[in-house]
């Protein structure tokens, strides 16, 4: 089987390069920020790592089944919890 080689123009080698560098780096923060967050979350905190605010947070709790750890009155949500319940409405 031969292989087929391109050549791509230089000003379009070093767009491809930036678009490259700049998705990696906001992979990079995107994880780098997920991670800044602690195992258990307040509500506050749960709603900045969804990236919606806590008007909507209210809502979805409202609405779905989110998994809540409730000791004392006290609400904590973990973030697996979280990864999982909006992988679930991914689409």
């Amino acid at each position: 089987m031969e292989s087929l080689q391109v050549q791509l123009p230089n000003d379009l080698q070093e767009a491809t390069k930036a678009m490259i560098g700049d998705a990696l780096s906001e992979a990079i923060k995107d994880v780098q920020n997920k991670n800044s967050f602690p195992p258990y979350l307040n509500k506050g905190e749960a709603s900045a790592y969804c990236g919606v605010s806590r008007g909507v947070f209210n809502a979805w709790l409202k609405k779905y089944d989110i998994p809540t750890i409730k000791i004392e009155g006290v609400s904590r949500f973990r973030r697996k919890a979280l990864d999982e319940f909006m992988q679930q409405h991914e689409k």
